[in-house]
């Protein structure tokens, strides 16, 4: 069992190596994909990392580089997106393929809201923010909360929570979210609380 994990715009960071360690322990291998190459870039801003990634990479790309992983892949796997990453595994979760995906995870991908036509093919569980600052919540969760194979959980925690360098972090939420991906890798059948 293999686990796929896809970055949000500030890509591969101390804190998404560390989640990364974390998590290795219940999985053959941990492959993170990021905009970069696997480049540490230290931004001073989210308007200039979200300004980087667009230049860069962007949300096509993005998918494109976790697709080409998932079809080089032998193994079972799991896929957690924070983000943008998030969005990303939204959308590989609507494409039918021989790969065997377990289970895919979606930290607050804002841009599924884009995207709420996809029928996901795997168990995916869409993990939304208390809020989101420039758009509303609501019209996204009822558009996805009852589609086949779709588990949705909202949280008292804001966008960012399981980033150790967001402004938005939550150790509470981190906590909460880093035992329920353990279960979750372990027990691919257990259900969270919505915490």
């Amino acid at each position: 069992m293999n686990l796929i994990m896809v970055s949000d715009i500030f890509g591969k960071t101390a804190a998404l190596n560390q989640l990364a360690a974390q998590l290795s322990i219940f999985y053959e291998r941990v492959v993170v994909i990021d905009p970069y190459g696997g480049q540490s870039i230290c931004f001073n801003s989210e308007e200039n990392a979200y300004q980087y990634f667009q230049q860069n990479c962007g949300l096509k790309k993005l998918t494109e580089l976790l697709e080409s992983e998932i079809e080089s892949s032998k193994e079972t796997i799991d896929i957690i997106g924070f983000s943008i990453g998030g969005t990303s595994a939204w959308e590989i979760s609507g494409k039918d393929r021989s790969t065997s995906i377990r289970n895919i995870v979606c930290f607050y991908g804002s841009r599924i809201r884009e995207k709420t036509n996809i029928f996901p093919h795997f168990s995916t569980s869409i993990v939304f923010p208390a809020v989101e600052e420039s758009f509303d919540l609501e019209p996204v969760i009822l558009a996805v909360e009852n589609k086949e194979k779709v588990e949705v959980i909202r949280t008292n925690y804001f966008h960012g929570f399981m980033n150790r360098e967001s402004k938005n972090f939550s150790e509470t939420g981190y906590k909460y979210f880093i035992h329920w991906l353990v279960k979750k890798a372990v027990h691919p059948t257990n259900q969270p609380d919505g915490k």
